[in-house]
C-alpha cells in the first residue's frame, strides 16, 4: 500500500533516510552562492533599502505572515533579478508529488514559488512566518526540490522567514548530495538583501547562458 506523505511534514533524517540524502562535504560543490556575483547598480542597492524599511516597519507589532513576507520581500527580489520576463517563469502554489518507490510513499505538496525557463528548474522558493527559523523550511525545500524532473540537472533553493535567507543546492545523480549556504541574516543597518539579489541574478545568468 502506498502512503501518501505532505511535503511539509518532512524532516532531513527521513530525507536522508528514504532518499539516501547526503550532506556533501565537497568544497566546490556550490560555489554559485558565493563566486562571481554580478554587481547591482545603485538604483536596486536604493530599491533594497526602502524595501527593508518597508519589512521592519511591519514588524514592530510583532511577527508577520508568511504572504505578507512574499509580497514585501520576495515579490521585489524576484522583480529585481528579472524573473518575471522573458525567458522566466514564476509560478506559485505549484502541486507536485515525488514517488518513493523502496518506501511505499508518495510526497505531495505546493511549491511556494517556482521559478523556471522553459520545462527547466531555476530555483525553488519556500517562505516561513517571521516567527519560524529558517530550519524548519529546508527540508521541505529539499522535499519540492527532489520534484525537478530534470534529475539529472542541479536544482536550486531558497529559504527565507523574511530576515534570514539561505541557498540550497541539490544533485540527484549519481547519488543525492545537497549544500546549504551561509545564513544571510538582515538587520538594521546591514541589508544583505543585496547579496541574496546578487545570488538569485547569479542563477538566472547560468541557466539563461
Amino acid at each position: 500500500m502506498v502512503h501518501s506523505i505532505a511535503i511539509g511534514s518532512l524532516t532531513l533524517p527521513e530525507l536522508e533516510e528514504t532518499k539516501h540524502l547526503k550532506l556533501t562535504d565537497d568544497a566546490d560543490f556550490f560555489p554559485e552562492w558565493h563566486q562571481n556575483l554580478p554587481a547591482l547598480n545603485d538604483e536596486e542597492t536604493r530599491y533594497l533599502d526602502q524595501v527593508q524599511r518597508e519589512y521592519f516597519d511591519q514588524t514592530r507589532s510583532g511577527q508577520i505572515s508568511e504572504g505578507l513576507i512574499k509580497l514585501i520581500v520576495l515579490s521585489p527580489l524576484l522583480h529585481l533579478a528579472g524573473f518575471y520576463r522573458r525567458p522566466f517563469e514564476v509560478r506559485l502554489e505549484d502541486s507536485v508529488q515525488v514517488e518513493v518507490t523502496e518506501a511505499n510513499q508518495v510526497w505531495r505538496g505546493r511549491i511556494d514559488a517556482l521559478v523556471i525557463k522553459d520545462s527547466f528548474w531555476i530555483l525553488v522558493i519556500e517562505a516561513k512566518n517571521s516567527a519560524l527559523g529558517i530550519d524548519t523550511a529546508i527540508p521541505q525545500a529539499l522535499g519540492y526540490m527532489f520534484a525537478n524532473p530534470q534529475t539529472d540537472r542541479f536544482t536550486y533553493g531558497l529559504v527565507t522567514n523574511g530576515s534570514s535567507f539561505a541557498f540550497l543546492k541539490l544533485a540527484q545523480t549519481p547519488e543525492p548530495r545537497y549544500e546549504v549556504s551561509d545564513v544571510m541574516l538582515l538587520l538594521p543597518g546591514r541589508n544583505v538583501l543585496g547579496r541574496v539579489l546578487q545570488v538569485m541574478k547569479r542563477l538566472g545568468q547560468q541557466i539563461a547562458a
